[in-house]
């Protein structure tokens, strides 16, 4: 299949996980207990699903279990970044710098050490994406100086998250561990890392419920989040033995982006401002750059 059908299908999938991830925290908050109990379970349903897709056979090597606890390690570090930036009142200032970096970082590191090529149009392109996402979240409080540090930190974090899956992919390893197994391996590793945070404050999150034990309304949404969460990842994974960084993570970017803020419209009847709407067509067309 063409690889840049596989990045708008991702992209599509990350829309539908942006309504069941903003479902769930409509639900139960956006606590750290929260937020873990739903990465955890997100690792524990996907992981099944990868295991199904590859008929319960499953290949492991050193290398792709260590860049799996890297990655999923990542991951967790800007997670807890995010939700103290996210105490303060900073979501949109989080969201740019987290989106920024996760494109840009890859998009140099491909120029610098994978020989990619350094075109001006998708420069341009990757400097709209950046200036739509500047505008769509411009407005936001002021942020003091450990805010920006963390910022900082968010963007690096996941710009070392997107080329630790790159860096993977484009390994002779990738042709014995596919896509589905490197995808269960992240799974398993992200799982496991949230249950042994949860157990070990335990005592600690014991009066942030809010619901949470209420299994029966949790499990439908986390399972529907983990299975287009899921399937996203894995349809990146494909892309990036196919397309250099610098073309997919910047498609992947501006792509949900758009379609994320489309579905805050449709699902949730959010209201975008003008300063929105102008950075969604900004984005729109950066993304086209590299199509």
């Amino acid at each position: 299949m063409n690889a840049y059908i596989l990045i708008i299908m991702a992209d599509l999938l990350l829309a539908a996980n942006f309504v069941f991830q903003k479902r769930y925290q409509k639900l139960f908050g956006t606590s750290l207990k929260a937020g873990l109990v739903y990465n955890a379970l997100m690792g524990v349903f996907s992981a099944v699903m990868f295991l199904c897709i590859n008929r319960f056979e499953i290949r492991i090597t050193g290398f792709s279990f260590l860049m799996a606890v890297i990655f999923a390690t990542v991951v967790m570090l800007y997670i807890f970044v995010g939700f103290k930036l996210m105490e303060k009142g900073s979501m949109s200032i989080y969201t740019l710098f987290l989106m920024a970096g996760g494109m840009t970082v890859p998009y140099v590191w491909g120029v610098l050490f994978l020989d990619e090529k350094l075109t001006l149009i998708r420069t341009i392109g990757l400097l709209a994406i950046i200036a739509a996402i500047g505008i769509s979240n411009s407005g936001a409080k002021k942020t003091d100086k450990k805010q920006i540090i963390m910022c900082v930190a968010v963007f690096l974090l996941n710009g070392v998250a997107s080329v630790t899956s790159k860096m993977h992919q484009i390994n002779p390893v990738s042709q014995v561990v596919t896509s589905p197994d490197f995808a269960f391996l992240v799974m398993v590793v992200k799982a496991v890392m949230c249950s042994i945070i949860l157990f070990i404050n335990r005592k600690q999150f014991a009066g942030d419920d809010r619901k949470i034990s209420q299994v029966k309304t949790i499990l439908p949404i986390v399972l529907l989040a983990a299975m287009t969460d899921g399937l996203s990842y894995m349809l990146q994974l494909i892309g990036a033995t196919q397309l250099p960084a610098t073309v997919l993570y910047p498609m992947v970017t501006g792509g949900s982006v758009i379609l994320t803020s489309l579905a805050g419209v449709i699902v949730f009847k959010e209201k975008l401002s003008a300063r929105q709407w102008i950075g969604v067509a900004i984005c729109f067309m950066g993304t086209l750059f590299f199509l």
